[in-house]
């Protein structure tokens, strides 16, 4: 017999499972005396305990694995035989002898020498020092013990070879964690700790680090978790050490990432308000810096990695984890140490590829991946206005240009047209007033950068072009009636109608007034000093975009600063009231700012020398009043509730336009006539007003109608506060609250659809304020509104009319379905089925079995799973039924409505569905191959198990005969199966 075979043979007598005894102490014994006479070695074993016995089987259970490895783990030379082969047999007890020796050898030696170790409590400490000092044996047993583990993984030393054996594989995949617990707590003992009983086990050291190097990031971090984690409380230097290690496993290649497949397992997700610890604990793993690194060596290793996680085709939890610890690296509330050094860092990573350098083979990433990367950042972090104004800011003139770019290429991806659009709106929406109005300046006084979009949907810089100057000439508008008089045919940057239109798309009037009155003070400025200036295309553009009234991106809806200029444009600036000279007029050739020109713009009027007063030569300031009075008149009427009263500035503006009234030109005069009207009417009309100031005066009908009236403002409070009265009229009350209440139940059709428009709104306080409303008329009002819900949430899903939803239907419908969640959970047990509708639902798939085995075959699994739940769930055994004294029980005949479901009804039921698919099965066996891969035998037995069970101890007698009906269609089937 070969060594290999008495190896294997000596270890089967410590594994052998054939003798009757049940005692394990007896049975081990037994199984060492076999041991050691296969051994040669007769001596009498003493009388010890069973954890000796347990811990002398672990020894000798190594013993016989060290003979094996020595045997099939010998490297293989040129002209040797190769090692000897074991088969199935031999692997499975080479593992339950690995396993011997880590649960009885391993495992309690580390218990003992662990406890033993100086704690935190003094008596305790001197009282485990003491049974160390007794048992130095203990120590001294599970040093030999890893030694001979790590050796048999490095028998060559730590820079030698590892085996390619199943022994070595077992125990980096099994037992990684189990070898690395002693390894560190005897390896990196303190010299504060150690003693001549216990000293520091040096060789351990260099074989645990390249243990740990040879393992995956992956099972490496969960290992030093799983110590970290473990219970008891691990010492402090092992801690610490773990911690070490934990942070050094980060920077090998995919560390951040299997530190999130570690923290997260495969169940988990990030999306989940649950794993918001698991995200915040990996956040401060990252943020922990190794003992023997520097901080911005560390980091400028770590973040990189982390960005790389941002990357479109990762997991979504490795983006989600990566954007929460991004957002967390660059707050301004970081407690971190290294705040400054992080956020320095995470900025450079993120945008030194935007910035304007001109080689861009000195850049790392492309400007494709980190546009990209920006804008999974923005999509998977939290809607933090600090963090978006962060990222964006800096680099937010080039992301317009690359816009610009991109808009006016004609075959783009939408894939990139519309994030990047995405990330500029969402920065117009949060970003403070004079940020944002400082870095649109900046656009507005920048040049510009070409962009060039490649086949495969890349974008990168362009080398610098002078476009030729396109000029238009009225012989062009004659050839062509419909040309666009707002096209960009001169080229400039940006362009004015994608510019505005960008303005309009950010929704934000008090940036959009404030630019547009410095774009008047700009062109003034310059008109004056008699300079070019590319703004009036822009100033032309928000006037005709921007001037509607009833839009909340209308530069008239923030009309404060407006006010001022106006008021700064109308004040005197000469000893004669403006427009009046028409010395001026001929001196200075301007440009009518008004949208459209005259018919006759653009043809020769006269020699420029003409002295007649009707030449179209105006003066720059009867330009500028004259845009401020047409301003002023916009401001009025998409204003009305503007007046003196409201707008003291608006006094001064009265007086100042009297001189322009009475004295102006032929195009002043009119303009300031009706301007002063409509200021004097406005006065007068507000000044009638009568306003109460007792709001317990107001009944339910003038809440309704002052609501209404505030939900048509366009200002964004004023709506969310209306929708909020309607929500008071309509939502219960306590009996003690005074609050008017809405009793016309006319009105709740029209209130219902109010809630259900504004849940459609794209700002989440008023969809939200909606979803409270139409929860609360649910309370109020009773089914009819449930029943309204209902059928807006999941009307229209017949036939193939689901593929024409859109995505704003979609999210009206989640927004609706948020509501009746709402509703469910205040409703609770209410809810609850009756089971006599229970019972019915099972006979429903019992006809569906019956009519068509066939179709049910994908679901036949999990229903038969599910039935035989029931009747484990729902067995009602002859014991628990009621005595004589007891009160009977009612069945469901008496009780209809009761959610009672220990019934014999609803366990009938289940049977019979089972009946019907094991004969349907056979039937789909016999006839084709369809039914013999169905039920799996270990699902067969388990049915045959509870089948039984219940044919003997239920207390229902019919329910015992269809039991066993079904358990002879389970043996028909099983005859089938195997072709009977």
């Amino acid at each position: 017999m070969s060594a290999l075979s008495n190896a294997l043979s000596d270890g089967s007598c410590l594994i052998d499972s054939t003798g009757s005894e049940h005692d394990l102490k007896t049975v081990l014994l037994k199984r060492l005396t076999s041991y050691y006479t296969r051994l040669g070695n007769n001596a009498t074993i003493p009388a010890l305990s069973l954890e000796q016995i347990q811990q002398i089987t672990a020894v000798e259970a190594l013993s016989v694995i060290q003979r094996v490895q020595q045997i099939i783990g010998l490297e293989v030379q040129p002209g040797l035989d190769e090692p000897p082969l074991i088969g199935t047999r031999d692997l499975k007890e080479l593992k339950t002898l690995l396993s011997i020796v880590f649960r009885w050898g391993i495992d309690p030696l580390y218990a003992k020498v662990n406890l033993a170790l100086p704690h935190a409590s003094p008596s305790l400490t001197s009282q485990r020092i003491f049974e160390l000092d007794e048992s130095s044996e203990v120590y001294a047993s599970l040093s030999r013990m890893i030694s001979d583990l790590l050796a048999l993984v490095f028998p060559d030393g730590p820079g030698g070879r590892v085996p390619q054996t199943l022994i070595t594989t077992t125990i980096i995949e099994k037992h990684a964690v189990d070898l690395l617990k002693p390894c560190i707590l005897i390896g990196w003992l303190p010299k504060s700790l150690a003693s001549d009983l216990r000293p520091v086990f040096d060789a351990a050291r260099p074989m645990t680090m390249r243990f740990l190097n040879y393992l995956t990031p992956l099972q490496t971090i969960t290992g030093l978790g799983s110590i970290l984690s473990s219970s008891p409380r691990p010492l402090p230097y092992v801690r610490k050490l773990c911690i070490s290690l934990l942070s050094q496993q980060l920077m090998r290649p995919h560390g951040v990432r299997s530190l999130c497949a570690a923290v997260f397992g495969e169940s988990d997700s990030p999306a989940d308000d649950t794993s918001i610890d698991k995200m915040l604990h990996i956040t401060r793993v990252l943020q922990s810096v190794p003992a023997n690194m520097n901080a911005e060596e560390y980091f400028s290793q770590l973040i990189p990695k982390v960005v790389a996680l941002l990357a479109p085709q990762e997991p979504t939890e490795n983006k989600r984890v990566a954007a929460f610890a991004v957002s967390r690296f660059l707050s301004a509330d970081s407690e971190t140490q290294h705040r400054d050094v992080i956020s320095k860092i995470t900025l450079a990573a993120l945008l030194d590829s935007f910035s304007p350098v001109a080689n861009q083979s000195d850049k790392k990433t492309s400007i494709s991946s980190a546009l990209d990367t920006l804008i999974t950042l923005v999509a998977n972090a939290d809607p933090s206005p600090t963090l978006i104004s962060t990222l964006l800011s800096p680099i937010l003139p080039t992301l317009y240009s690359m816009l610009h770019s991109v808009d006016q290429t004609k075959a783009v991806d939408p894939t990139l047209r519309e994030p990047l659009r995405g990330l500029l709106i969402t920065w117009g929406k949060i970003i403070a007033p004079g940020d944002g109005i400082d870095i649109l300046w900046s656009i507005v006084q920048s040049e510009g950068m070409n962009w060039i979009i490649d086949l495969e949907g890349g974008i990168k810089r362009a080398p610098a072009h002078t476009k030729p100057l396109a000029l238009l000439t009225p012989q062009d508008l004659k050839a062509d009636e419909d040309y666009d008089l707002d096209s960009n045919f001169l080229g400039l940057y940006p362009d004015p109608k994608h510019f505005v239109q960008l303005l309009r798309d950010f929704g934000r009037a008090d940036i959009s007034s404030d630019l547009f009155v410095k774009l008047l003070e700009t062109y003034r400025d310059r008109k004056i000093n008699d300079s070019d200036d590319p703004t009036r295309p822009i100033i032309m553009q928000m006037q005709t975009q921007l001037t509607d009234g009833k839009s909340s991106t209308s530069i008239l809806c923030k009309p404060g600063h407006l006010l001022s200029f106006i008021k700064h444009v109308l004040e005197p600036q000469g000893p004669q009231p403006l427009g009046s000279s028409k010395q001026g007029q001929r001196e200075k050739t301007g440009v009518n700012l008004q949208i459209f020109a005259p018919q006759d713009e653009f043809y020769d009027e006269g020699d420029s020398d003409d002295e007649t007063p009707s030449a179209d030569l105006i003066d720059l300031d009867v330009e500028m009043v004259e845009t401020a009075l047409h301003l002023l008149l916009s401001i009025l009427e998409a204003n009305e509730d503007l007046s003196a009263r409201t707008a003291p500035i608006l006094n001064d503006i009265f007086s100042l336009l009297e001189p322009f009234a009475r004295e102006g030109s032929e195009a002043l005069r009119p303009l300031a006539r009706e301007a002063r009207m409509v200021m004097t009417a406005r006065l007068a009309s507000t000044s009638r007003k009568h306003i109460s100031t007792n709001s317990d005066e107001e009944g339910a009908q003038e809440i309704y109608q002052k609501a209404l009236k505030l939900l048509q403002d366009p200002i964004l409070p004023v709506r969310a506060h209306g929708l909020l009265l309607l929500r008071q009229l309509v939502t219960p009350s306590s009996s003690s609250s005074q609050e008017p209440k809405l009793t016309d139940a006319a009105l709740v059709p029209a209130i219902l659809s109010i809630f259900l428009q504004a849940v459609q709104d794209d700002d989440s306080y008023i969809f939200l304020n909606a979803v409270q409303g139409l929860a609360g008329m649910v309370d109020r009002f009773g089914k009819e509104v449930l029943k309204g819900l209902i059928k807006e949430y999941a009307d229209g899903f017949d036939g193939l009319k689901v593929s024409t939803l859109t995505q704003r239907d979609l999210d009206s419908r989640i927004r609706v379905g948020e509501a009746l969640a709402t509703v469910i959970r205040r409703c609770g047990e209410a809810l609850s089925v009756p089971t006599t509708l229970r019972t019915s639902s099972l006979s429903l798939l019992a006809d569906c079995e019956s009519t068509s085995p066939l179709a049910m075959l994908p679901y036949v699994t999990d229903l038969v799973s599910a039935m035989l739940d029931i009747l484990q769930v729902e067995l009602e055994p002859a014991s628990a039924l009621p005595t004589e004294s007891q009160q009977p029980v009612q069945s469901m005949d008496s009780e209809p409505l009761s959610t009672r479901t220990k019934v014999p009804p609803f366990r009938r039921g289940a049977i019979h569905f089972l009946t019907l698919v094991m004969r349907e099965t056979a039937k789909l066996t016999y006839e084709s191959s369809f039914g013999r891969t169905v039920l799996s035998d270990g699902l067969a037995s388990r049915a045959r198990t509870t089948l039984a069970y219940v044919a003997s101890v239920d207390a229902d007698d019919i329910v015992r005969v269809m039991a066993r009906e079904a358990i002879e269609e389970l043996d028909l089937l099983n005859q089938s199966k195997m072709g009977l």
